[in-house]
């Protein structure tokens, strides 16, 4: 399914600024900024119907191996590793992330929603998510590392 919809970019480029990472493919991007019933998001492609929660999987999962992988060169115990995963990726940790580098001046959302923890853990998410897929795990981690994440 070729995908023809051609978003306001606008929004991307000061997020980016934020991140550190000069997206290749703006429009992911712009997805990853888009919340779940966001007006902007076109509701006849199954991408964009649930707003930045696809890419939200992606950059979890891009974060547990970005974590794993620095866990595997310490020689520490896999209890170390669930630990540290947990503290790090929970949405509370997410949120405090988004929160210190003021991700809620690019997020676009519902009119009407608060910016509550599921929205902004959710969107630091796929932030790393859509850098992840733009640019791969390098990509992804100059992204965790610009937002500090599990510092």
């Amino acid at each position: 399914m070729t995908d023809k919809f051609s978003p306001d970019l606008t929004k991307t480029f000061p997020c980016e600024q934020t991140i550190g990472y000069d997206f290749q493919d703006k429009k992911l991007l712009w997805e990853a900024l888009q919340t779940d019933g966001s007006s902007n998001c076109p509701t006849d492609n199954p991408r964009y119907e649930v707003g930045n929660k696809r890419l939200a999987i992606v950059g979890n999962l891009a974060m547990d191996l970005l974590l794993t992988s620095i866990w595997h060169s310490t020689g520490n115990t896999s209890a170390v590793l669930d630990s540290t995963k947990l503290a790090t990726l929970s949405k509370h940790s997410l949120e405090h992330v988004a929160d210190k580098n003021e991700l809620y001046r690019h997020i676009i959302r519902r009119p009407g929603t608060l910016f509550d923890v599921e929205t902004l853990s959710t969107a630091v998410e796929a932030i790393v998510g859509a850098a992840y897929l733009d640019g791969g795990m390098i990509a992804a981690k100059r992204v965790v590392q610009k937002l500090e994440i599990g510092v």
